[in-house]
């Protein structure tokens, strides 16, 4: 079963989401809404992909992604934020704006990883 780890501020939101990649047959690490949380579960934990609220992560997103990155764990954000507002390093990833549609979501999230592309 194919791992994402959750990063995700809003308890609702973090919920949602959740719920929905379980309904699509995935597991979930998390959901975690600080940046230590974060920080700590992509330094330690196996998964697949991660999704991430650029709100949890304001001030500290680079550890977060420089720790997926030196992983080659693919990553998306999702964010009402506009691509702009994002530091200029991560503006080439992956964004899903909320609110999102789940098939948004899901279409993103399989484009994460090849196992989920067939």
């Amino acid at each position: 079963m194919l791992r994402f780890l959750v990063i995700e501020n809003e308890e609702f939101v973090a919920a949602y989401i959740e719920t929905l990649l379980n309904h699509e047959g995935l597991d979930v690490i998390g959901p975690v809404g600080t940046l230590d949380e974060a920080k700590l579960l992509a330094r330690d934990e196996k998964f697949d992909g991660a999704l991430i609220d650029v709100h949890t992560a304001v001030g500290g997103i680079d550890d977060v992604v420089a720790i997926l990155t030196r992983r080659n764990i693919p990553y998306l954000f999702v964010t009402s934020r506009e691509v702009d507002d994002l530091p200029l390093n991560h503006r080439e990833a992956t964004v899903v704006h909320k609110p999102f549609r789940d098939a948004e979501l899901m279409r993103a999230v399989r484009q994460l990883s090849p196992q989920l592309r067939q």
